[in-house]
């Protein structure tokens, strides 16, 4: 029961929302991605990561100097459900707007394994 009530506690943030969003549209996505899309400072996009880290949500991976994101292998079928009924909702919802900087975002950006991202 706590693995649940942490993942519905990881969910009732509108950031962190936001974040599900991004990687249920784009699979995996750095910290980068995720700190320009959503504005974020450094310090701010890691501690909802590191929270949806925590919940079990996420994993993470270590790729040259870039970390990237993605949904867990750990999630039950019920939790992968939420996710999946979560996806439908985003595609009609003021989410539209988010999916669109996240698309312009991907279509400028230039990152590189060894010097990160740069647009």
């Amino acid at each position: 029961m706590k693995q649940l009530t942490k993942f519905f506690k990881a969910l009732s943030d509108e950031t962190r929302l936001q974040i599900i969003a991004l990687i249920l549209w784009q699979k995996k996505l750095c910290v980068c991605d995720i700190e320009r899309i959503l504005n974020l400072t450094q310090s701010k996009a890691s501690r909802h990561l590191r929270y949806l880290l925590n919940s079990g949500i996420l994993e993470d991976e270590r790729v040259g100097v870039s970390v990237y994101y993605s949904f867990s292998n750990k999630l039950t079928d019920f939790q992968k459900k939420i996710l999946n009924n979560l996806e439908n909702l985003f595609e009609k919802s003021d989410y539209i707007e988010l999916k669109s900087a996240l698309n312009k975002w991907l279509e400028n950006k230039q990152c590189k394994i060894t010097t990160g991202c740069k647009i």
